[in-house]
């Protein structure tokens, strides 16, 4: 009789911290639920437009390296035939799907004008999909050079 009450105790203690562990669950941390963080806009990689320069076609394009938010790489302006127009140097911060860039051109970087320094930028739209594309102005933000560039809209395309 003995072996059958302890066995009866011991059904009920098992059911009772089952059933306990059950409930415990079930009220564990109330704490509301982490969203997962967006994940970041990649631009590395060769983004490249097609721009007019005083009524010549040129061929703009960004070799870009991404680390976080920070975005850097050359830039080149270049003719068909091979021949640079300018050669610079991007540095950005991504925000969401905006990249705030500089381009700084140094004593050299334009060729023909072997004295210019200067410097672009602007704020860029980024839209990835299918096909990726960069857009938004270009704007000389400083210069020294005896030819100006106008302020303009580009859209660049990731190749």
């Amino acid at each position: 009789m003995m072996g059958f009450m302890r066995s009866r105790w011991t059904r009920a203690l098992l059911s009772v911290l089952v059933i306990g562990s059950i409930f415990m669950g079930a009220c564990g941390d109330k704490s509301t639920p982490t969203t997962p963080a967006p994940t970041q806009i990649d631009v590395s990689g060769r983004w490249a437009a097609d721009i007019t320069l005083q009524g010549i076609t040129a061929r703009m394009t960004w070799m870009l390296t991404q680390t976080g938010g920070g975005v850097t790489g050359p830039v080149l302006v270049s003719l068909s035939s091979g021949t640079v127009l300018l050669n610079g140097f991007l540095t950005g911060t991504i925000t969401g799907s905006s990249l705030a860039y500089t381009i700084a051109v140094g004593p050299g970087g334009i060729p023909n004008q072997p004295t210019c320094s200067g410097q672009l930028g602007g704020t860029m739209t980024i839209s990835v999909g299918a096909v990726s594309t960069m857009a938004g102005p270009i704007s000389v933000l400083a210069s020294n050079c005896s030819i100006q560039l106008p302020s303009s809209s580009i859209t660049l395309t990731k190749q």
